[in-house]
């Protein structure tokens, strides 16, 4: 009893040091989502002392280094109109609407529902760190490393004004704006402790809402009116249906904040589940609940039963390939054709001067396809080679912070169009341009520390797009002198609507690639060609009642083959690669319609080494014939 009686002191101390937090709202403003808007979780900021006032004893600037309570937790962010095509350069994007930290503290995971105007839900994270402080002996709040009695959350970490923490989910309303409590997640009536939640996913068919909580390792899905339905325990049921030994969530695994055996810069004293139970990235296709087991990591899946409860039928779905490495997947989305993407996130580090809350690595972004009937036989139905993306100019374009969505794609004036369903994929990221041999190239883009979000084409993958010209570049704080910062960024979602069905892949309404536009190489206005010169041409031709547009390439001798890609909706490209000979490429489109193809020449065995490869990119403009294919008028 003295022990709680000790940390409702200690929460009601921390209230009084920050009077004017209480009730904090949003003043009256709408939310009001815009198709295409993307809502974006990071890392609130900090308060740091003045420079110019004494500092106490013993005490260092960091010491006195707090939570930015009034710095926003979730932005929602106009990438609609950068006004030109991408091409690497830091694109100033609108920030439309903010939540703060003193209202639902450090956030990762982030759903939209499917209201007329979306509900946003975000839910508590450690993932910026564990924060906790002492009343001093003036009074006001004191940072401890270690656990003490009398310790409490700093402000900031947990929405203590609205009753959360570590397991709280958060609903911003939709028209209102006011960020509200929507549920604490509790297992058997005991509250999250510290390590917070994973990831959300909203299920429309069902109008309900999944949360991974990162302490229990338990799946947990709500109602939506916060009311909890049922749980699902992969660590026992999941791992029983695979006849796998089970690991039952262990009570006793619960850290104290009031002991010094709780270090925020340690995460391995913070609480979390064994890795082999622990689950975080969610998402729901197809009637499944889709689920990353950071052991592995793995991706595994578990039915939705028509009253939307969990069915009995959780089924590994696969081992993150070993080129990916051994990070946890934080994030999962599935594109209408059914592509899996997945994003990691470098291991969580305990940063007490909040400067990296991840370890040094290499985390991906890329996806899997379902295998076909034609691919080798191998376990699980998943292809086993993935498809990475190339995320960011520094090191080797593996900056994602581990939250990732599909967008719209843009037209060739920069504007964003709704016919380009899935067209664009969004990560959040750091160091986007910071590349100090590119520099030349990229400065005329803008500064070169940009921790955010990284946009590209959701077609072509790091082969095609390497390093990421073809890119948006978006900061979350438009602060860009902070190269040491790590893991500052949480999750993405992007507002859209459900793409309408492709009727193959491919298929008409649906590119087979993304209109993707290359500019000037980062610079803003034409900042310096490839390296490798080449001049397309070509015409159209009716083949077999199509039309397709036969292409030569000059300048580029040692090139055999091309991949080609419709920059301009609503033209595409179906297929390829095409030989060389001339290449023959499918173009379809309304007739008259005027587009861009970019053209990437290269040779195929260069190619199928796996390594490095010289691709020669240029554009060449198509109108589509105004008559029927093989109707002579």
């Amino acid at each position: 009893m003295s022990k709680i009686i000790a940390r409702l002191l200690a929460l009601f101390l921390l209230c009084l040091f920050h009077p004017d937090s209480a009730g904090a709202q949003q003043g009256g403003r709408p939310l009001n989502l815009k198709l295409g808007d993307a809502v974006v979780t990071g890392f609130s900021g900090t308060l740091v002392p003045d420079a110019s006032k004494p500092r106490p004893a013993n005490k260092s600037a960091t010491d006195l280094t707090f939570i930015n309570p009034d710095g926003p937790s979730v932005r929602v962010i106009d990438v609609s109109r950068p006004g030109y095509v991408w091409d690497g350069r830091l694109f100033a994007a609108p920030k439309t609407f903010d939540v703060f930290a003193k209202d639902v503290g450090q956030v990762f995971g982030v759903a939209l529902d499917d209201s007329a105007q979306p509900n946003i839900y975000v839910a508590a994270t450690s993932a910026f760190g564990l924060n906790i402080v002492v009343r001093g002996r003036d009074g006001l709040p004191e940072r401890r490393k270690k656990g003490a009695p009398g310790a409490g959350w700093m402000k900031g970490q947990f929405g203590l004004d609205l009753q959360g923490g570590p397991g709280s989910i958060y609903k911003i309303d939709g028209r209102t704006g006011v960020p509200m409590l929507f549920a604490n997640v509790t297992l058997n009536g005991v509250p999250n402790p510290g390590p917070g939640l994973g990831n959300l996913a909203y299920d429309a068919a069902h109008k309900q809402l999944f949360v991974s909580d990162l302490h229990t390792g338990m799946i947990h899905r709500f109602a939506l009116d916060g009311k909890e339905l049922s749980a699902f325990d992969h660590g026992v049921t999941g791992l029983g249906a695979a006849k796998l030994a089970a690991v039952a969530f262990n009570p006793a695994n619960r850290p104290d904040i009031a002991s010094d055996r709780f270090d925020s810069e340690k995460p391995d004293s913070w609480g979390f589940a064994p890795v082999a139970r622990r689950v975080w990235g969610l998402a729901v296709h197809e009637g499944r609940l889709y689920y990353s087991v950071v052991s592995g990591p793995q991706i595994w899946s578990v039915g939705i039963e028509r009253d939307g409860s969990f069915a009995a039928d959780p089924r590994w779905e696969l081992d993150v390939p070993a080129q990916a490495g051994p990070l946890p997947i934080s994030d999962i989305a599935f594109s209408q054709k059914g592509a899996m993407i997945l994003a990691q996130r470098a291991l969580i580090a305990g940063a007490y001067d909040y400067s990296a809350f991840t370890r040094p690595g290499e985390p991906q972004v890329f996806r899997v396809w379902l295998k076909g009937p034609n691919d080798p036989p191998s376990p699980g139905r998943w292809k086993l080679v993935p498809e990475e993306y190339a995320v960011g100019f520094a090191g080797n374009h593996r900056n994602t912070n581990g939250g990732v969505a599909l967008g719209y794609g843009y037209n060739r004036d920069g504007a964003l169009t709704t016919n380009g369903c899935e067209f664009s994929l969004w990560t959040t990221a750091q160091n986007i341009r910071n590349a100090p041999a590119l520099k030349s190239r990229l400065d005329p883009g803008g500064p070169l520390v940009v921790h955010g979000l990284a946009g590209m084409p959701a077609s072509p993958v790091r082969n095609f797009n390497e390093p990421p010209w073809v890119s948006y570049a978006v900061d979350y704080d438009d602060k860009f002198d902070d190269p040491r910062a790590a893991g500052h960024l949480g999750s993405v979602r992007i507002y859209t609507q459900p793409c309408a069905a492709p009727t193959a892949y491919g298929g008409p309404g649906y590119a087979a690639n993304a209109p993707f536009v290359s500019g000037g190489g980062g610079g803003g206005g034409g900042g310096g060609d490839d390296p490798k010169a080449c001049f397309a041409t070509g015409t159209f031709e009716c083949v077999d009642g199509r039309w397709v547009f036969k292409v030569t390439v000059t300048g580029a001798s040692w090139a055999n083959t091309v991949t080609a890609v419709s920059l301009t909706p609503p033209i595409t490209v179906s297929g390829g690669p095409f030989s060389l000979s001339p290449a023959t490429i499918p173009v379809n489109g309304p007739p008259g319609s005027t587009g861009t193809i970019e053209i990437c020449a290269f040779n195929a065995a260069a190619a199928a080494t796996g390594k490095p490869y010289d691709c020669c990119r240029t554009k060449v403009t198509v109108t589509i014939p105004r008559r029927a294919c093989g109707i002579i008028k």
